[in-house]
């Protein structure tokens, strides 16, 4: 064998060799690429099932809260029913007291020519009392030491009657600013009731 067909069989080996390894690389970026596409599959399936992971758990925290939120407010109901069942004969006071016209009565008198007014509060015992037209913090202390002076504690059930007469001037005023005062009241006699008649409709 000659050189030149030592370097003719080469030249052939080396196409050959050429040949196979062009389609090595081929299909081994072929298989890269299935590999790629089967992770990012995989990694979109992880993605997907954390998510619903989360979305469960939170719908999970979710279902905790309000379970949690009714129990505490079974509890309320049942602590509420206790103290109106350990109240019940506080209330049957009071009831009795408003049925024999004891209970204590606001009536709003307003002023012919300008626009003050003030409350006269009545009782069964016929006291009088009477509350100037003042701020709402000054008339809830006159009513809480009216009350004190009527016997009535912070736990006492009250029973309390407000009249007033819709059809006379700065009424509307006047009405709004003791149901002002009302609700501060309210806040220490927590067990106070009060209810309200408009003269004019009688």
């Amino acid at each position: 064998m000659n050189k030149r067909q030592l370097h003719l069989d080469f030249t052939s080996l080396l196409d050959v060799f050429m040949i196979i390894l062009f389609f090595f690389v081929i299909f081994s970026k072929l298989e890269t690429d299935d590999i790629k596409q089967d992770l990012d599959e995989q990694r979109s399936q992880i993605a997907a099932q954390s998510e619903q992971a989360e979305q469960k758990e939170d719908e999970a925290h979710e279902l905790l809260n309000d379970a949690q939120k009714k129990n505490d407010s079974a509890d309320i109901r049942l602590e509420e029913a206790n103290q109106a069942a350990d109240r019940s004969g506080e209330n049957a006071d009071a009831i009795m007291e408003f049925g024999e016209s004891n209970n204590i009565k606001f009536s709003l008198q307003m002023s012919a020519d300008t626009n003050d007014w003030c409350i006269n509060v009545l009782n069964g015992q016929g006291r009088t009392d009477r509350i100037e037209k003042s701020d709402v913090s000054s008339m809830t202390d006159s009513v809480i030491s009216i009350l004190r002076s009527c016997g009535y504690s912070e736990d006492d059930t009250v029973l309390l009657e407000f009249f007033y007469d819709a059809t006379e001037n700065g009424t509307t005023s006047a009405y709004k600013q003791i149901n002002k005062m009302m609700t501060q009241l309210k806040k220490k006699y927590t067990h106070l009731f009060y209810s309200e008649t408009d003269r004019s409709l009688l």
